[in-house]
């Protein structure tokens, strides 16, 4: 279950500390209980994207594009799987008393930005493959809706699905607000990006999502957090028990 946020004002921003310092664990925690309530989750998740937003109201400025990667470090998922990710990077973990799952969110300080996250779901339900490619049958959906509608592949002969869904910030309204907000150009569009690995030999699913704003409506290439995950941090997968 992953959020994309736009860019916060100063007042939003303490207030999704605020909220985020009360339902956040450390790295070390686990998941408990709670394993059919993913609706509370999705709610959660909801209402941080609300807050980050500040529901009626444009961003005071346009954020800083991310600098290249020079240094990465290695982190852990669920102590299943590794990645490697930019040594700016902190990490935190929604708590296992919130998610049903474990589910990492990313933070950089500035002028760095990110909106990565990343969860891990048992690989459960029926999921379609196609007999003649062997492939998983497209379109899917990711946790958060967006579509699936190609792959790639990675070290492990690992399929990697992904797509991605675009937002128009100005009619992204409240009951409260004008519409359409007055939302800066450079900024109107967000394209929520969604990257899946369905790891059948481990009984997982691990999902990578990330967004880029910008001014226009149709995509070309990955951009911001979409070509962060796209030639980083998704090709780095590596499963610990595979790797030992």
């Amino acid at each position: 279950m992953f959020v994309a946020s736009h860019t916060p004002s100063r007042s939003t921003l303490a207030q999704a500390s605020s909220f985020q310092q009360s339902i956040v664990g450390c790295l070390g925690c686990s998941p408990t209980a709670l394993q059919n309530d993913h609706f509370l989750v999705s709610i959660l998740m909801l209402f941080i994207w609300h807050v980050a937003v500040g529901q009626s109201h444009a961003p005071e400025a346009s954020r800083a594009p991310a600098r290249s990667v020079s240094k990465l470090k290695p982190m852990e998922l669920d102590a299943k799987y590794t990645i490697q990710i930019p040594d700016y990077f902190m990490v935190g973990r929604i708590s296992g008393q919130i998610a049903a799952v474990p589910i990492y969110f990313f933070n950089a300080p500035p002028p760095h930005y990110t909106r990565i996250q990343a969860s891990i779901s048992p690989y459960a339900g029926v999921i379609s493959i196609d007999k003649e490619s062997g492939k998983i049958k497209l379109p899917l959906a990711a946790d958060d809706g967006t579509p699936l509608t190609n792959y790639f592949t990675i070290s492990g002969n690992r399929d990697v699905y992904y797509g991605w869904s675009v937002v128009d910030n100005a009619y992204e309204c409240t009951a409260n607000s004008k519409c359409p907000l007055a939302w800066p150009p450079e900024s109107r569009y967000t394209t929520r990006y969604a990257f899946a690995v369905f790891d059948k030999p481990n009984n997982s699913i691990v999902e990578f999502t990330g967004s880029h704003d910008g001014p226009s409506k149709k995509v070309t290439e990955f951009e911001g957090d979409g070509k962060l995950l796209r030639n980083t941090i998704v090709p780095s997968l590596t499963s610990i028990r595979q790797s030992q």
